[in-house]
């Protein structure tokens, strides 16, 4: 069996694993309601938090046995950190293509990646495979320290008087983190929640510290490892 393996908190990563989808002929599954764990290719594709791997993409990980694994990190234009090596490093499997592409941040009205021509080599990588090696990337030292209070410190979430209770942002948190839109200490502000609201009655805000992170130069880079 061959698929697109997806988590996506606000739907860049979703957009590019339909994409990936569409090009191979291969099935789209989101991780969150994986139904098969046994594959000849897969292609997982998710976005980095706070430098790191978000947690269901390690659950998956830890799950899957797939002979040809593909990897794709979609990072908000700032620090990628090192997740495709720590990947490669911490989980058994052959990774045969990999990639960092640049997207929109969750936390910025900034622009989409619309150059998905550009994966291209990626794609050819999937139905020619042979394992490769992931070079290691930089990642601040800082990054894993105090990562779920820092994003609360960073970004407030609220909701406003449209919430009806119908418990959707429950159902769509991948951390357990939120409760009729009240989010717990759990919450890692990945705005899965504010996405699917239908009510549009949960909404984020950047607090000063955040707002000035994001004042830092984007990096634009789209990097293929094949």
């Amino acid at each position: 069996m061959n698929a697109v393996l997806y988590y996506s908190a606000t739907g860049q990563s979703e957009r590019i694993a339909r994409y990936i989808a569409q090009k191979t002929a291969f099935e789209a599954a989101d991780i969150l309601s994986l139904k098969h764990r046994q594959f000849d290719n897969a292609v997982v594709v998710f976005p980095v938090h706070c430098q790191s791997i978000p947690d269901p993409i390690k659950q998956c990980l830890k799950k899957i046995v797939v002979c040809n694994l593909t990897v794709i990190a979609v990072y908000g234009r700032m620090c990628h950190g090192n997740v495709l090596h720590e990947i490669q490093k911490k989980y058994a499997h052959n990774i045969v293509a990999a990639a960092y592409v640049p997207a929109k941040h969750a936390y910025l009205p900034d622009k989409d990646f619309d150059s998905l021509d550009e994966l291209q080599p990626i794609l050819n990588k999937i139905f020619s495979p042979a394992p490769i090696t992931i070079p290691k990337s930089y990642k601040n030292p800082l990054s894993n320290v105090f990562k779920k209070l820092r994003s609360r410190m960073g970004i407030k979430l609220y909701r406003d008087a449209r919430c009806d209770g119908c418990g959707i942002c429950d159902s769509v948190c991948p951390y357990g983190a939120i409760n009729n839109g009240k989010p717990n200490r759990k919450c890692i502000r990945c705005l899965s929640c504010v996405t699917h609201c239908p009510q549009n009655a949960l909404h984020s805000k950047n607090r000063f510290f955040m707002r000035l992170y994001l004042k830092k130069k984007k990096i634009d880079d789209l990097e293929l490892f094949v």
